[in-house]
């Protein structure tokens, strides 16, 4: 008998660390899950959307887009609203608008800027389905088909019924390396 099965205390102590220890494994690397039960920076799918936007700026000529840390997370939060609020947009509530999302943000340095917005649920790739919903609509393939955008911040969050919401913001400053987050 193990040492630990001798006393009742130190069995249940066991107990409850094994029991523990069987119940981490059931988190996802690519997603975390916020209070709101919504699925959040799914790394993977940002990263698909990404390479799958910088191969249609490839086609036409044109150079990729970098990804800046603040642009992803600034992305990542309005879809985390969109996927909490189940509303597609660019405002938030109390009619905060885009532009005042930016300046709220403290993001500096842009001299031009855009967002795409999408949605998608029960399609074998959602997130296919949402970058050909934006090459179809004449505004979104605009920002993804301007030379002038040079950064990029891709988020996703998918909602409770599994719907993926995704926000791709696009910046161009007058020097391409400038740090958007000064």
């Amino acid at each position: 008998m193990p040492p630990c099965l001798k006393n009742k205390t130190l069995w249940y102590i066991c107990s409850l660390l094994l029991m523990g220890t069987l119940l981490i494994p059931r988190t996802s690397l690519s997603r975390e899950e916020d209070s709101g039960g919504i699925n959040t920076a799914s790394s993977a799918t940002e990263s698909y959307i990404h390479k799958s936007i910088n191969q249609i700026r490839k086609e036409y000529h044109l150079p990729p887009l970098k990804t800046v840390p603040a642009l992803q997370q600034f992305a990542r939060d309005h879809s985390r609203y969109m996927a909490k609020s189940g509303y597609l947009g660019h405002n938030e509530s109390g009619g905060i608008d885009f532009r005042s999302r930016i300046e709220k943000a403290r993001l500096k340095g842009w001299r031009v800027v855009g967002e795409n917005v999408g949605r998608s649920q029960g399609y074998r790739n959602n997130a296919d389905t949402i970058i050909s919903g934006w090459m179809e609509s004449k505004p979104h393939r605009e920002n993804i088909l301007t030379a002038g955008f040079t950064m990029t911040g891709i988020g996703t969050a998918e909602a409770k019924d599994g719907t993926l919401y995704a926000t791709q913001v696009f910046m161009g400053s007058d020097d391409q390396y400038h740090d958007s987050t000064r």
